[in-house]
């Protein structure tokens, strides 16, 4: 399920317990690449995808959740990729149809991503993660999915990230940027 981020927020802010709730934790935020950056893949596929994508202004929430009685009963974990038989639908064409897994770890609320073999790679933090070999998330983690840009967020860092995006964009609507000798305009 896509929310959107701007309502999660500004009702997290209002009760975060009601949120917490009425979420499924932990939760991706899909965020558009900025404003001039250039996708890093050009290797793409289409297929018939609806293009519901984050903006610069309103990233996408997505919840990690497993489907009821999902089209992929094989895979133990919650799917990520392109085609509608995922548990998590990313329309993005340089993602693969099954692009990568998740999956928590019962005995310590861990959870961990895998590559599925996907073309354009699976980044964590930086780092490209080699198929089928899991990489732990804490309650923070930059992803990578082809050229979808994603934070992995428990809840305890939701509060967090909604500080850090606003502070983020606030000074880029301002055209202000923060140098060593402070925050200053742009120019």
């Amino acid at each position: 399920m896509h929310l959107k981020f701007s309502v999660l927020a500004s009702q997290f802010l209002d009760d975060p317990q009601a949120v917490r709730r009425s979420v499924c934790w932990p939760v991706l935020v899909w965020e558009a690449p900025p404003v001039g950056v250039r996708p890093l893949f050009t290797r793409s596929t289409l297929t018939g995808l609806s293009l519901h994508r984050p903006t610069v202004a309103e990233p996408l929430v997505l919840e990690m959740r497993k489907r009821p009685q999902g089209v992929l009963p094989e895979a133990s974990g919650i799917t990520l990729g392109r085609t509608p038989d995922n548990d998590i639908v990313v329309e993005d064409p340089t993602v693969s149809r099954v692009h990568a897994t998740f999956r928590e770890e019962k005995q310590t609320g861990v959870w961990y991503v895998s590559d599925s073999g996907s073309h354009n790679g699976t980044w964590h933090d930086g780092t490209l993660l080699i198929p089928g070999r899991p990489a732990p998330l804490f309650d923070r983690a930059s992803l990578r999915f082809g050229d979808m840009l994603a934070t992995f967020l428990h809840f305890s860092a939701f509060n967090q990230f909604i500080l850090d995006w606003l502070a983020r964009h606030s000074r880029a609507a301002r055209g202000a940027y923060v140098s060593e000798g402070g925050l200053t305009r742009g120019g």
